[in-house]
């Protein structure tokens, strides 16, 4: 069986905004985790770190492309 998600991504694997918007998500789902488990404090810190992970790579790899951006408009 081929893998379709490989094939569908092959030609964004290196977009620094796919990367971005990726790591939004994951880090909004770890938010909702980290709600979810507010009254289990190893829980609730498991999901704030992986939170705080993955909006910092978020922010990162936006960063990345603003940067692309700019030296592509020159």
């Amino acid at each position: 069986m081929y893998n379709t998600y490989f094939y569908r991504d092959m030609q964004m694997s290196n977009d620094p905004n796919q990367h971005a918007g990726q790591n939004f998500v994951r880090a909004e789902h770890f938010e909702r985790m980290k709600m979810a488990n507010a009254n289990n404090p190893v829980l609730f810190f498991k999901y704030a770190e992986q939170e705080y992970y993955h909006k910092a790579l978020a922010h990162h790899y936006q960063g990345i492309a603003h940067a692309a951006e700019k030296s592509n408009s020159f």
